[in-house]
């Protein structure tokens, strides 16, 4: 049986290589197409591969392998899918070419599958003839009607191709050309960071694929281009691809079930890996690296898993913290750059060679870091850093001697965070993407004893802002509220009565992190943690705002403090006494503090009673897969400690009078429930009318169990961006 081959394919046309694939990004979004996933694919691959000087490998047994997953032994003369779909994708060009005047003619010519692009300035209907395509056939008008739609026709195609020439010589821009910022995708909903492909001509990225909250899919689109193309489609999140150093594969994070490769053209998938929440590549493009960590606890380290044998060798191991994020190989090969959180929000750069050794700590932020990536020629680092006014870029020369923070890049008047960078061959420009990002977060306040409406808890907003406000707290009587708010700017404690009157701000300390513990029995005083200097301790405040005070200084991890009832104690959790956080307590006059648990201990409450200490036995960079911990309690009189609830999420229970109400996250909606002292059972007090989101997560009840406060995600924003011509 005759076997279609590359051998008989035409040289490639002299047509620029932007407007080609402008062309192609138009066919794949046509109505013509758009019933046809796998015939998109299959002229993706063919135009791409072309393009990249790969036309003579365009054989049956790849297409089979890469398109349909055959194996190595493939028989095409007994399995025909290729030579099918390769005929249907001729008929699919010459519909879709029908009366069409458009400025590139791609076509696969018979006996071939090497596609062929020629420039056009009227209509063409694709040939299987692999020399040349038909004559135009033209109609004879019987007024000047018709002459006059031919010259629009005519003019359109002439300005469609200058377009895409315009678009070809800002591609192939000088490296010193001018900056320019650009639109890169601003999509209804949220855009994920994202991903350039190593020649610059191409982003992937998640997208829920609209405005209403949902999973996100993973989408590829040519820079210029409005056409998105959707690379993945199943009812789980996928996130963060990367496209591997050859620009042929993307991996990609799905939740819950680890890490996938796909061709960047779609196709069958491939899980590489069980587990991780983070993917990168090596620089030969035959391993990635996952952000993973052994069993369900413990900070997270970087594995490098090799794609041949699937094997896993582990790279970084933070001792403390939330551990390694981040992270990008340099464009040799040779060095791993990441990010490391050795506290909640307290992070920097470090960089190690991918042979291994000891980490080198390359930034001295003691801030959120959010993202990286290296520039083109591996000398220098360009990474996200939130400052208190908002998030920038910076770059730092990868081989400083000491920390610093080397220089912001102050051509992006925008907020930026998760930058990255193309890598042009030589003469070529290259390319800056990154993401902006705005929030606004805001509180619910709930009457817990009023009537349901169909079964939900119904909620007014408190102290409403267009910024992010967050970690609140009830007096002991109910009245007043502390809670976080960066409405000055800077994220900062403020005070107002529960009907949002007498609102003041108390604290001005410019911490990246801040988290209200609680208020003294008597209402004087509000106690705190804070990152200050890259230290994270306790503190005490007024609540007028006088006597700010710092309670703790060890060079540990001290925070998430609460008060005795009786106001004589503060409990919290600290890293002290090791990795794993455990509970102690201290006087509010300061003194030595007091180690409570030995097997870990986090989110302290004293029970009203105050024979108990309930707290949770992990902290959140250790949780369980599922997101959430046990309660324990332990007698405050000696005693070992019980198991009280499993399932507890963090920043999402309380202990009132009557028993400990918690947050239960169901399929489609969030509900308030209590374990009731009394009887020990769990009951359902309501339906939450919102989601509480996954970052600013907090939801708190006064001491009489009467009221809750609860946070909402109400805009979360986010478009790409790309300033062209970085250097």
């Amino acid at each position: 049986m005759p076997s279609e081959t590359g051998t008989s394919a035409q040289a490639r046309s002299d047509l620029p290589d932007a407007a080609i694939r402008n062309q192609l990004e138009t066919i794949l979004g046509s109505s013509v197409f758009s019933r046809s996933p796998q015939l998109r694919r299959f002229l993706s691959f063919v135009v791409e591969q072309h393009l990249a000087g790969l036309g003579h490998t365009l054989k049956e047994s790849v297409l089979a392998h890469e398109l349909y997953g055959k194996g190595t032994n493939f028989d095409g003369g007994t399995d025909p899918v290729v030579r099918v779909d390769a005929r249907r994708l001729r008929d699919k060009l010459r519909e879709y070419y029908e009366g069409r005047a458009d400025p590139v003619v791609i076509s696969l010519p018979k006996g071939s599958y090497v596609p062929v692009f020629e420039g056009s300035s009227a209509s063409r209907t694709p040939s299987d003839h692999p020399a040349a395509l038909p004559a135009v056939r033209e109609t004879h008008p019987a007024s000047r009607f018709g002459r006059a739609r031919r010259l629009v026709g005519a003019l359109a195609v002439v300005a469609t191709l200058v377009t895409a020439v315009v678009a070809w010589l800002a591609f192939r821009a000088p490296a010193d050309g001018p900056l320019e910022l650009l639109p890169l995708a601003s999509y209804p909903g949220n855009e994920g960071p994202p991903a350039l492909s190593p020649d610059g001509n191409l982003v992937a990225f998640a997208w829920s694929g609209g405005a209403e909250p949902g999973p996100t899919d993973i989408y590829v689109k040519a820079v210029g281009s409005e056409v998105v193309r959707r690379l993945t489609d199943t009812p789980a999140w996928e996130a963060d691809p990367e496209w591997s150093p050859d620009g042929h594969t993307i991996a990609f994070v799905r939740d819950g079930q680890g890490i996938f490769t796909m061709s960047q053209l779609g196709g069958a998938e491939r899980q590489v890996s069980a587990s991780g929440t983070q993917v990168a590549w090596a620089g030969d493009s035959k391993s990635v690296l996952i952000r993973g960590r052994e069993g369900n606890t413990g900070p997270f380290g970087i594995h490098q898993v090799f794609l041949d044998t699937l094997e896993r060798h582990r790279l970084t191991q933070a001792s403390i913290g939330q551990g390694d994020w981040k992270f990008e190989v340099s464009p040799d090969g040779t060095t791993l750059a990441f990010i490391r959180f050795e506290r909640p929000g307290i992070a920097d750069l470090y960089v190690v060679p991918m042979q291994g050794g000891t980490p080198r700590r390359l930034s001295n932020w003691n801030a959120a870091l959010t993202g990286l990536s290296w520039t083109p020629d591996g000398r220098e680092i360009v990474y996200s850093v939130q400052e208190q006014r908002g998030s920038r870029l910076w770059r730092i020369h990868a081989n400083s001697a000491r920390p610093g923070r080397g220089s912001p890049i102050g051509d992006i008047p925008l907020a930026a965070v998760d930058p990255s960078i193309s890598r042009p061959m030589p003469g070529q420009s290259a390319r800056l993407a990154f993401q902006t990002i705005t929030r606004d977060v805001d509180i619910h306040l709930m009457d817990l004893e009023a009537r349901l409406a169909n079964n939900t808890i119904e909620s007014t907003l408190f102290s409403k802002s267009t910024r992010i406000e967050s970690s609140a707290r009830f007096s002991s009587d109910g009245s007043r509220i502390a809670f976080v708010s960066s409405r000055s700017g800077d994220s900062e404690i403020w005070v107002a009565g529960r009907d949002g009157s007498r609102l003041q701000q108390i604290t001005s300390l410019g911490a990246p992190q801040l988290v209200v513990g609680g208020w003294s029995p008597d209402g004087a005083r509000i106690v705190f943690d804070a990152a200050v200097a890259g230290n994270s301790d306790v503190y005490l405040v007024g609540s007028d705002g006088g006597h700010l005070r710092r309670l703790t200084s060890e060079p540990s991890t001290d925070g998430i403090p609460s008060w005795s009832g009786d106001g004589r104690w503060i409990y919290f959790a600290s890293t002290r006494a090791g990795v794993r956080p455990d509970i102690w307590r201290v006087s509010p006059d300061g003194g030595e503090a007091i180690r409570l648990t030995r097997n870990g201990g986090f989110e302290p409450r004293e029970s009203p009673d105050g024979r108990y200490l309930f707290y949770l036995d992990r902290h959140p960079g250790s949780l369980a897969n599922d997101g959430t911990a046990r309660l324990m309690r332990l007698p405050l009189v000696g005693g070992q400690e019980e198991l009280v609830l499993e399932g507890v999420r963090p920043f999402l229970w309380s202990v009132t009078e009557s028993g400990i109400v918690f947050v239960t996250r169901e399929a489609n909606f969030d509900a308030i429930d209590v374990h009731q002292f009394s009887d020990q059972r769990v009951a359902r007090l309501g339906r939450l009318g919102f989601r509480i989101p996954g970052i600013f997560t907090h939801m708190t009840v006064s001491r009489d169990g009467r009221w809750a406060l609860a946070t909402e995600m109400v805009r979360f924003d986010s478009d790409l961006m790309l300033l062209d011509n970085f250097r």
